[in-house]
């Protein structure tokens, strides 16, 4: 006899293992900090990517302008300052990215342990 409530299980794991289940397994194949990490470096170069395409639309957008004052600002001063907003820029993007990446990663962690759960209801039915 065919056990329905068996079949919905299965049925349940099958469709969570063929689409999210793979990117749940990809998640939790690194330890969390790692995760966190590889995700915060991408990050890291993206930002400074974004950050140099921004900086340079400012500086061509009035760059008349920033040829006849490059002479009279101090050089060091405005170093400082562009050092100093990329790095909040920077900062800002690695909060976030660490944020969201915590949270995808223990969403992720429970969706395994709740198919863990899931396998061993199934195996209750077959010993059973």
């Amino acid at each position: 006899m065919v056990n329905e409530e068996r079949i919905k299980l299965m049925t349940k794991m099958a469709v969570y293992e063929a689409g999210e289940g793979k990117k749940d397994k990809a998640i939790t194949g690194y330890f969390r900090s790692d995760y966190i990490s590889l995700q915060i470096l991408k990050s890291i170069v993206s930002a400074t990517v974004s950050f140099v395409i921004l900086f340079a639309l400012y500086i061509f957008y009035d760059f008349e302008i920033f040829m006849k004052d490059i002479y009279k600002m101090d050089m060091f001063q405005f170093t400082r300052l562009v050092l100093i907003l990329y790095l909040v820029f920077t900062g800002v993007f690695v909060l976030i990215t660490y944020v969201v990446y915590a949270i995808r990663y223990n969403k992720a962690k429970g969706k395994i342990k709740k198919f863990f759960g899931n396998l061993k209801r199934m195996s209750v039915f077959y010993y059973h």
